[in-house]
C-alpha cells in the first residue's frame, strides 16, 4: 500500500501543541506569587475531554447506507482558562477551547452524499475542527461602583437555559452538537462588546448596560444551525450542503454585520424577589431566507421568480440567502422563593418587535415548488415570548429510592404569542419545511436530577415536550465522578414526532420543531478530565 507522509497544517499543529501543554500544566504545581510572596496574581483551570456518539437508528433520508451503530462524532478537545491579576483594579481573562475530530465513516458517507460541497474541505477540517480563544477581555475596576469588561465575552440574560426569551444578544453554534449541550457556554458565541456595570446600592440594584461596536467575525454572528448535510442536518436534508444555492450573508441592509447592537438592564432586588428589566437591539437569533428575485438557479436569470428579496436589490445566492436582520428586544425577570410551595419560581417574558418569520404564499413561488417551502419571502411580527419555571426538591426519593439528599426538579413552560395573527399568511417555523406557526407556540421541560454516593452519582431525565404540535424529546443520562478530577457521562439522546416529512418535503408537509430531528437519536458519552 503506498503511503503518504501528512504535513501537519497550522491548526493542527497548535491544537496537538496545546493538549500536552495543558496535561504539563494540569501535572505541575504551578503558581505565579506577587512581588511580597502573596497569593498568586494568575490562575488556570480548564479541562480534557474525549467525547463519542453513536446513532441509535437508521436515517431515513441516506438510502442504501445503514446509519444505525455508526459513530457520528469522536471528538477530543481542550479547554483552557486564564486570568492573571495585574493589579487591584485590572485583571486580564483569556479562555481557549481547541477541538479536533476523527473523520468516521459516517461523516465520509454524508460528505459522499453532498455535505459541506460548498467547501469541499471536508466536514471535520471545515465545521467540527475548532481552535479559537472563545473570550479574551479585560476587567476594570474603576471604582467601588463602577467596573467595565473590555474584549470579546458572552451576555447573559434571562432566567433559562433552553428555549430562551431574554438571553438573545449572542447567538449559538448549533452545528457540531446542537441544543442538547448543557453548558451554554461551550455554545454561545462571543462578541467584541465594551460593558459597564454600575452598582446603585441605595435603589437595591444595578445598571448593566453593553455596546457592540461590529468588529466581530461573521461566524460569530446569529445561532448557526447545519445547512451543511452534516451529522446535525434535519431530515430530510441528509448529505445537502444548502450554501450552493443560499449562502450565509452579512452586509443585508436589515442584517449587516457592521451595525451597532447593544442594551441595557436594571437588576434589582423588591423585598424578597429578584428582578429585572432591560431593552436590547441585537440579530434575531434564528435565521430566515431571504429569497432571490430571479431564476438564475435554472439558468433563467431574467425571469422572475415570483418573490422580493428584502434589504438589498440581489441577493448572495443564486436562489437567496440567509440572514440575521435586527430587532429591538424589551424584557422583564424576576424569581422568588415561596414558603407555601417551597419551591422556588421564576419567570421571563420579551417583548420582539419585528421578529421575522418566512411564508409559504397562497400560490407557491416556483423556488419554493422547486426547492422547499418558504423561499417566497418573508415578513415581520411583533412576538411576547415568556416563561415560566417551578424548581423543588422533593424529600420523598430519600425513601423511595435511597437518594442521598432530596430529588431536584424543575418545570418550566414556554410560550411565543404572535401578535395580530393572521393564519392565511402561512407563517413557517423554519424554511425548508411546510409546518404552519400557530397563534401560540407552547413547549413545556421538566428535568429530575437525583444524587448518590455524597454526589459522586447524577442519574438524571430531561423531558421536553412541542404542546401546539406535538412531538418531543427525552434525555436519560447517568454522571459519575470517577476521581476527583475525572467525570464519566453517558445518555440518550431520543426524539419523537409523527409530524415528519416521509420523503421529498412538499407544500402539504406539516413538519415542525421535533419532526427536523425524527430518526435522529444517538447514544451520547463523555469522558473530562477537569485541571
Amino acid at each position: 500500500m503506498k503511503q503518504r507522509k501528512m504535513k501537519l497544517t497550522r491548526r493542527n499543529r497548535l491544537f496537538h501543541a496545546l493538549i500536552p501543554t495543558a496535561v504539563m500544566v494540569a501535572a505541575s504545581p504551578l503558581a505565579l506569587a506577587d512581588d511580597n510572596g502573596g497569593e498568586s496574581r494568575f490562575h488556570f483551570d480548564g479541562y480534557l475531554r474525549e467525547e463519542v456518539s453513536v446513532n441509535a437508528k437508521n436515517w431515513q433520508d441516506t438510502p442504501g447506507y445503514n446509519d444505525k451503530g455508526k459513530v457520528s462524532m469522536a471528538r477530543t478537545t481542550a479547554r483552557l482558562n486564564m486570568d492573571f491579576k495585574a493589579n487591584d483594579t485590572v485583571t486580564f481573562v483569556a479562555k481557549a477551547r481547541a477541538s479536533k475530530e476523527l473523520n468516521t465513516p459516517f461523516l465520509k458517507h454524508l460528505e459522499s452524499m453532498g455535505a459541506n460541497s460548498a467547501r469541499h474541505q471536508g466536514l471535520t477540517k471545515d465545521l467540527y475542527d475548532d481552535l479559537d480563544v472563545r473570550e479574551w477581555y479585560a476587567d476594570i475596576k474603576a471604582s467601588d461602583r463602577v467596573k467595565f469588561r473590555i474584549g470579546k465575552q458572552q451576555i447573559v440574560w434571562g432566567e433559562t437555559d433552553f428555549f430562551v426569551a431574554n438571553d438573545l444578544a449572542q447567538g449559538y453554534d448549533n452545528v457540531w452538537r446542537s441544543f442538547l449541550e448543557p453548558a451554554n457556554e461551550e455554545l454561545r458565541k462571543g462578541n467584541i462588546i465594551l460593558k459597564a456595570n454600575i452598582d446603585v446600592p441605595e435603589a437595591n440594584g444595578g445598571i448593566e448596560a453593553f455596546i457592540r461596536p461590529g468588529w466581530d467575525r461573521k461566524r460569530d454572528i446569529g445561532t448557526e444551525i447545519d445547512v451543511y448535510g452534516g451529522r446535525w442536518s434535519s431530515q430530510p436534508y441528509a448529505g445537502v450542503d444548502f450554501r450552493n444555492i443560499d449562502p450565509y450573508a452579512w452586509n443585508n441592509a436589515k442584517a449587516d454585520i457592521h451595525s451597532k447592537t447593544g442594551g441595557v438592564r436594571w437588576s434589582g432586588m423588591a423585598g424578597d424577589t429578584n428582578y429585572s428589566v432591560s431593552w436590547m437591539r441585537t440579530f434575531y437569533n434564528s435565521p430566515i431566507m431571504n429569497p432571490s428575485s430571479n431564476l438564475a438557479l435554472f439558468g433563467l436569470p431574467n425571469v422572475p421568480s415570483g418573490a422580493t428579496p428584502t434589504g438589498s436589490s440581489t441577493t448572495a445566492g443564486v436562489a437567496g440567502e440567509i440572514i440575521y436582520p435586527i430587532v429591538n428586544v424589551v424584557g422583564a425577570t424576576a424569581s422568588r422563593y415561596s414558603d407555601m410551595a417551597d419551591a422556588v419560581f421564576s419567570t421571563e417574558v420579551a417583548y420582539i418587535k419585528d421578529a421575522p418569520f418566512n411564508f409559504a404564499a397562497g400560490t407557491p413561488s416556483p423556488l419554493s415548488g422547486a426547492v422547499a417551502p418558504g423561499f417566497d419571502g418573508w415578513k415581520t411580527k411583533n412576538v411576547i415570548a415568556s416563561m415560566i419555571r417551578m424548581d423543588k426538591n422533593f424529600a420523598f426519593t430519600q425513601g423511595l429510592l435511597g437518594t442521598e439528599k432530596p430529588m431536584f426538579f424543575s418545570v418550566q413552560l414556554f410560550d411565543k404569542w404572535i401578535q395580530n395573527f393572521d393564519a392565511n399568511e402561512n407563517l413557517l417555523y423554519s424554511v425548508g419545511w411546510g409546518g404552519r406557526v400557530k397563534r401560540h407556540n407552547t413547549l413545556a421541560t421538566a428535568i429530575f436530577d437525583l444524587s448518590y454516593d455524597n454526589g459522586r452519582i447524577h442519574p438524571q431525565l430531561v423531558l421536553g415536550s412541542d404542546v401546539t404540535n406535538g412531538g418531543g424529546f427525552f434525555v436519560p443520562s447517568l454522571t459519575t465522578q470517577l476521581s476527583k478530577n475525572l467525570r464519566w457521562k453517558i445518555e440518550y439522546d431520543g426524539f419523537w414526532d409523527n409530524g415528519y416529512a416521509k420523503g421529498p418535503v412538499s407544500g402539504s408537509d406539516r413538519t415542525t420543531l421535533f419532526g427536523y430531528l425524527h430518526n435522529r437519536d444517538q447514544v451520547y458519552t463523555s469522558l473530562t478530565y477537569l485541571f
